[in-house]
């Protein structure tokens, strides 16, 4: 029976390749983890190997024979892939990775030096060079292996079991069609039968490394899932808090005695024009509510829209201006919602209307090394005298929502670095504040 190479028990083994190399594939298709794409393909070239001898047409035969080393060659190159996908050799072994990706180019190079020699010299030549070449190949492939995979994991030992009995039986099936089949061992066997136990071995050890790998996944994604659960609960707590601190009670409470003092006063343009710009600025913050970033743009027009109904209700008492570098496309560029508003807040409350004689305000934009680096900056009366004048003065007026801004700022942009830094500084000969916020310059 054995040494039939149509019957049932080479049928089986056949058939159980077929088998995993459509599982495989279709399992790639629908998690495109590339570990598996890598062997799909390394098992078409071995199912194409397994095939031998099942041909009647002689046409078929010839170009079987035209081919079949060269698709061998095509699949092992494959396999390195597959390996270094599965130990994970760009991290860890990275230096092994180089020359694998090198190895496998070297191995389709030499299928298509096999197809050439076919062509031009004929099977029995093609033969006669794989006859001195893949032994020594296979010495060079095995001692690869076993330097990334012994050193550290079972699963390596039990990788390098499975290659290295597969190259045996690959070897004497090879030597056994260029010598005969009696050559090297006399038994009763079709010369294919070693590399079919040799496959046999290897894609049983493999068939459970790839259900390990497929656990690893599984609980990665779990991992990964869980993670996005815990963001996005904090996100929607952020949010809410946020959204509490947007416009807190003393800015509405202000904005609408400033409102009722414009009327009691008769001033009925400046009661108009100062409902206009509060409705507008209620109604831009009311939009960024369930938005998780918005455009700087955008970012910057509710800014200045609150800078001028603070302007408005201290009766044009600072000026302001904001400088974006030209190169900073605005519009485009992503930015957590009303990451200003705190520390134009605490500017105007906590440093200029201490102040006296002129009160500036300045908000600077610009890109540095992949951050957007944003700097609130007034002339007043600095951090350390403001804390000491209210405390003078009785006043409990709290700081609202940079704890905030930084926690939203950590949670949009993480694992990339964010910063918020709050320094005392000399600006136009007088003591002042500067915040500077630096976050990654990414892209809506």
């Amino acid at each position: 029976m054995l040494s039939d190479i149509n019957s049932l028990f080479y049928s089986w083994i056949r058939g159980g390749v077929l088998l995993l190399l459509l599982y495989h594939f279709v399992f790639y298709l629908k998690n495109k983890e590339e570990v598996y794409k890598y062997y799909s393909i390394y098992l078409l070239g071995v199912f194409f190997f397994l095939i031998k001898g099942v041909f009647v047409n002689d046409f078929m035969n010839r170009v079987y024979e035209y081919l079949v080393f060269s698709i061998q060659f095509i699949a092992f190159s494959f396999y390195i892939h597959f390996a270094r996908k599965l130990f994970n050799t760009k991290k860890d072994y990275p230096k092994w990775n180089k020359t694998a990706k090198k190895v496998g180019k070297i191995l389709i190079l030499i299928a298509f030096l096999l197809a050439v020699i076919q062509f031009f010299w004929g099977y029995e030549v093609q033969k006669k060079v794989l006859l001195y070449g893949a032994p020594l190949l296979s010495v060079v492939f095995v001692g690869g292996l076993a330097y990334v995979e012994v050193i550290k994991t079972k699963e390596g030992v039990y990788s390098l079991l499975g290659s290295v009995l597969l190259i045996i039986g690959a070897n004497i099936t090879a030597i056994k069609i260029i010598k005969g089949e009696r050559f090297l061992i006399d038994i009763d066997v079709h010369h294919m039968f070693y590399f079919f136990i040799g496959i046999l071995i290897q894609t049983i050890i493999y068939a459970f490394l790839l259900a390990d790998v497929l656990k690893k996944i599984e609980v990665e994604k779990s991992r990964i899932e869980l993670n996005l659960f815990k963001k996005s609960s904090q996100l929607y707590e952020l949010k809410m808090t946020a959204f509490k601190n947007k416009m807190n009670p003393h800015f509405l409470f202000n904005s609408l005695n400033s409102i009722n003092n414009f009327i009691l006063q008769n001033k009925k343009e400046e009661a108009s024009a100062y409902i206009t710009k509060f409705s507008s600025l209620i109604r831009k913050v009311l939009q960024t509510t369930e938005k998780v970033y918005i455009s700087l743009e955008e970012e910057l027009k509710i800014a200045e829209l609150y800078i001028n109904i603070e302007l408005a209700r201290l009766r044009n008492s600072f000026t302001y201006e904001i400088i974006i570098d030209k190169d900073i496309e605005v519009e485009l560029v992503k930015v957590v919602p009303l990451y200003l508003q705190p520390f134009i807040e605490n500017a105007i409350w906590h440093g200029l209307s201490l102040q006296k004689g002129d009160k500036k305000l300045q908000i600077k934009v610009k890109k540095k090394d992949g951050f957007i680096v944003t700097k609130v900056i007034d002339n007043g009366v600095g951090f350390t005298e403001s804390l000491n004048q209210k405390k003078n003065r009785g006043i409990q007026r709290k700081s609202f929502g940079i704890d905030t801004v930084k926690n939203r700022l950590d949670l949009i942009y993480s694992p990339r670095n964010v910063s918020i830094k709050i320094n005392g500084v000399n600006y136009e000969e007088t003591n002042g504040t500067e915040v500077t916020i630096v976050f990654p310059n990414e892209k809506i």
